[in-house]
């Protein structure tokens, strides 16, 4: 997972914060998203490479149980070809910690 980050420039950001995380795995599709909204994960994070039939049905899952979904810039939007998810308590941090 770490080279997906790599080529979309924001490795460093993503490694700092896996290190800040009590345990990082990869899942995939939208499974990591399902977790998040139902509270067995506080982020998914996926850099790039997304389509808009990936995100659409998760964006609405996550925010339906009170989480937050953005792209990597912040925008809530399901058609950036990336994404981040939280519990909504996290989220301006790890934005943060991923802005190259």
């Amino acid at each position: 997972m770490p080279r997906y980050f790599e080529a979309a420039g924001r490795a460093d950001g993503f490694l700092a914060l896996a290190r800040r995380c009590w345990r990082a795995r990869g899942f995939g599709d939208f499974w990591p998203y399902v977790m998040v909204a139902d509270g067995s994960v506080d982020i998914a994070v996926e850099p790039d490479g997304l389509s808009l039939w990936d995100l659409a049905a998760p964006l609405v899952i996550v925010e339906a149980a009170g989480g937050r979904f953005t792209d990597l810039a912040g925008v809530t939007r399901a058609d950036a070809g990336n994404a981040v998810a939280t519990n909504g308590l996290l989220h301006d941090e790890v934005l943060a910690a991923l802005t190259p």
